[in-house]
This record gives structure tokens, C-alpha cells and sequence, in this order.
């Protein structure tokens, strides 16, 4: 069999992949430059994210993903995004069928799928606009806590610390929380401030240079909520993860329009087009009160990244996107406390053990119980992000301390945390690092942190 000629290859690679997915069958509903649609194993909330600019699909919650038409077909059709011979030939037929063009080989044979008109079904990939490139650490550092100093942290993200997460006024001072006010004007007036003492904000993620009706200008953007600082192994604050204030829920009524709802418990549905509100209550009664079957496309997290990619058409002429993603070293309050920036944790506490989890929270309250660092990363299937700092602090275990659903979401996180252990183990043996695993019944706590809030404790199995 002939090899597929690269300008074929080329070509695939170029495709929009909305696009091609909407060929393929699947429902995608919009948000900003990203499109979401459901996962092969079935789930309630979209979670597998299309975005058409940076050439690449994700499934949240696994380790599914790919940057081509390819990789998103065999998922659909083989439920495996990285075929090999004769699959990986089916797979690049399909693509071709679906979008319409032909298949070029090396020695100049070709292959045309039925149907065939000299007219591609599918367009080229916008090009995605340049981002200014992110800072290096010690730079996001210096912005990122001045930042912190202008924003303090409001009453109800207080009381949220205190009764849901259950952390005292000490705790809660040493990790720097903060609030990320909805205030524009306040937040204009901050950057303002801040670029006066350090200079444009330009590849920090978070600052944004928008159009204005007089001049352009520099701001802060993300949506209001809690700013959880991910400090590095240096204690260099070098991004930060949102706890949005008002979670969000797209809703599509078959043949009656599409409407936005608003809030989490007591929800708002808003008419798209009026922008009237046209009912409250609870998101269950949903069915019972909007007109036709219903069905929700997207939820939109209670997390995200502060960070503005640019977005021309929306007046966001630069901005910075948080890839590479950062992790957060979480340590326990009394090390934080003493703990300079720039300063190694290995010169501060023994990093003989460090803990893998997710989420920053998390692993700043588990810090606190087991008395050793914990690195996170925002989830399971971003786990070799942990890698290079747990190379550079050289301990001599790793243990693994993911959510307890791994245990019973086989097909998602624990396929996710299998394949964490597949990837990882050779590696951290490699550097003389031995793997072990942390793991409790779910009805003790979802997460580590609840399991210790809980009064708990799990097992230590090595790996």
C-alpha cells in the first residue's frame, strides 16, 4: 500500500473541526471560540471541547484528545483516537468521504470517495490570532502578587473558605486568596496602577489590551470570582485558576429557540434574543417549564484559568492564553508562611515524598494534614505537568492522590488516573522514584480534601 502523500496529510490537518464534527453527526453548541459536545461513554454535561482556531479537541475528565479530523474520527468510530494500519487507512478514507476531497499518494495514485464533486464539504481552520507570549515565572511573580495586593478577599468567598472548605482565618491569610471583583472600573484603575510600577502587562495571563471608543487600553478580564494563586516549587506565583461566582448553563429547546440560564441551585432562564427572564427555579424543573423537550448542551464549570487569548472581533487586541497550564505546589500553612519567593521548597521542608493531585484547594487543605507537599495540576489527564518539578525536587516517592471516583468512573477518571500510572511509572523509576497510590471508599469524601475534612483516612498501596 502506498504511503499517503503529505499534502494530503496537510490538508486533513487544515480542516475546521466544528465543522467536520457537524458532518459527523454530532450536536455542538458555542462558547466564545470553543465548541462543546458529549464524550463517546455517555455523560449529562458536555465535556468534550472543540476548538476550531488551535486545531485540536479535548475530552475533559480522560486522556482522549487530538489536534486533526483524523484523531476525531476513529474516536467516534473506534473509540480510539490513535489508529494504526488498516484502521488508521479507514480513518483517513472517512475523513475524506465526510469532507470531500481526495486522497493523493506518493507515487501519484489517488483515491476518490464516493460522491465526489471537486468541492470540499469542509473549510480550512480560522487561523487563531497571535497571543503575546507568556512571561517567564519570576516575571508572572511580580504582577501576579501585585495583583494579589489590590484585590482583597471579599466576605462570601470568606464564609465559602470557612463553612464548605472548613479552613480557619489563619489558613485562609497565608494562601492569599482573593476576589476578582466585577467592578471595571476597578479593575482598569489596577491595572493602570500596576503598569505604572512595572510595565505593560504584555504575555501575562489575565491582562487584556482592548478597543476602546477613544483609545485602546489595558485591563484585567475573567469572569468575578475566587483567584486561587498556583505558586511553583520556587514559590513564584505564576497563574491563577477562577472559582466562577455564577456557573453557567446553556439550554437549546428543540424548535422553540434557544435561551441561557444563569446561577447553579436557583437558576435564571433568559431569552437569548429579549434578554427577558422567563422563569426561576430549580434546574430539575427545567422540562416541566420551558416549552418542547429540553435538552442542556453545555455547563459551563465552576473553574477556569485567568487568562484572555486575543479575540479581534470581540475588541481584544492582545492577550495571553495560560499554556503551558501551570501546576500549584500546595505546602503545608506553617512552611507557606516562611516560605520566600524564589526560594526553593526543598530548602524550606523534606520533599522526600510528594503527593499528585488535582485541583488547588485540594491540595493546599491535604498539605495541611499530611505535612508534605502536594503538587496539583486542574486535573487528572494533566498529569505530566508534574513531572518536570517532581524530576527537579528529586523525591524519593510519589503518591498519587486523585479523586475517589476513579474508582467507579472506570470509563473516565479512572481510565484517566491508569493511564497517569502507565506514563508515569517508568519515568519516575528511571530517576530512582518510587510510585505509590492513595485510596478510599467514595462515601468517606470525594476528594482528599474531604476525606481528611471528613475526619478520614485512605490506604497507601505502591504501585
Amino acid at each position: 500500500m502506498p504511503r499517503i502523500s503529505q499534502d494530503t496529510m496537510n490538508r486533513i490537518e487544515e480542516l475546521d473541526l466544528a465543522e467536520f464534527a457537524t458532518l459527523l453527526g454530532d450536536q455542538l453548541t458555542r462558547e466564545g471560540r470553543h465548541y462543546y459536545t458529549y464524550r463517546n461513554d455517555g455523560e449529562n454535561t458536555p465535556s468534550l471541547c472543540i476548538t476550531p482556531s488551535k486545531r485540536m479537541w479535548t475530552a475533559f475528565g480522560s486522556t482522549e484528545g487530538g489536534r486533526d479530523a483524523i484523531s476525531y474520527y476513529a474516536y467516534r468510530k473506534f473509540n480510539n483516537p490513535y489508529p494504526t494500519g488498516e484502521k488508521f487507512i479507514e480513518a483517513v478514507e472517512g475523513v475524506a468521504e465526510i469532507a470531500g476531497i481526495e486522497i493523493e499518494y506518493e507515487g501519484g495514485q489517488k483515491w476518490t470517495p464516493a460522491g465526489f464533486t471537486g468541492q470540499p464539504k469542509v473549510k480550512n481552520a480560522p487561523p487563531a490570532p497571535p497571543e503575546s507570549p507568556k512571561k517567564d515565572n519570576p516575571i508572572l511573580n511580580q504582577f501576579n502578587r501585585r495583583v494579589m495586593e489590590e484585590f482583597p478577599l471579599q466576605l462570601e468567598h470568606v464564609n465559602h473558605f470557612k463553612e464548605k472548605r472548613k479552613l480557619n482565618d489563619r489558613q485562609i491569610q497565608a494562601r492569599q486568596y482573593r476576589s476578582l471583583t466585577e467592578n471595571k472600573q476597578a479593575r482598569y484603575s489596577v491595572t493602570n496602577k500596576i503598569m505604572k510600577e512595572l510595565g505593560e502587562p504584555e504575555g501575562i495571563p489575565g491582562f487584556m489590551f482592548l478597543k476602546g471608543k477613544q483609545a485602546n487600553y489595558w485591563t484585567l478580564g475573567g469572569r468575578p470570582g475566587i483567584l486561587l494563586p498556583f505558586r511553583d516549587i520556587f514559590n513564584h506565583v505564576h497563574g491563577f485558576q477562577l472559582r466562577y461566582d455564577n456557573p453557567q448553563v446553556e439550554v437549546v429547546v428543540k424548535g422553540k429557540g434557544s435561551y441561557h440560564v444563569q446561577g447553579s441551585d436557583e437558576i435564571k432562564v433568559v431569552d437569548k434574543e429579549t434578554g427577558s427572564i422567563i422563569w426561576e427555579g430549580k434546574e430539575e424543573q427545567l422540562p416541566q417549564v420551558l416549552p418542547g423537550p429540553v435538552v442542556i448542551l453545555s455547563k459551563r464549570r465552576w473553574y477556569g484559568w485567568l487568562a484572555s487569548s486575543p479575540a479581534p472581533e470581540r475588541g481584544i487586541l492582545k492577550g495571553t492564553s495560560s499554556d503551558p497550564a501551570p501546576y500549584h505546589c500546595a505546602v503545608p500553612t506553617s512552611v507557606l508562611e516562611r516560605w520566600r519567593p524564589g526560594q526553593s521548597i526543598k530548602e524550606v521542608m523534606d520533599t522526600s515524598t510528594v503527593w499528585w493531585g488535582e485541583g488547588p484547594i485540594k491540595g493546599d487543605i491535604a498539605a495541611d494534614f499530611t505535612e508534605e507537599p502536594h503538587l496539583q495540576a486542574a486535573g487528572v489527564s494533566s498529569w505530566r505537568i508534574l513531572l518536570e518539578p517532581t524530576l527537579e525536587l528529586k523525591p524519593k516517592r510519589v503518591i498519587l492522590g486523585f479523586d475517589a471516583d476513579a474508582q467507579t468512573k472506570e470509563d473516565s477518571v479512572g481510565k484517566a488516573v491508569l493511564n497517569c500510572i502507565k506514563g508515569a511509572k517508568p519515568i519516575l523509576n528511571e530517576h530512582g522514584i518510587e510510585l505509590a497510590i492513595y485510596v478510599w471508599p467514595e462515601e468517606a469524601g470525594k476528594g482528599i480534601d474531604d476525606l481528611f475534612n471528613n475526619g478520614f483516612k485512605g490506604h497507601l498501596f505502591p504501585i
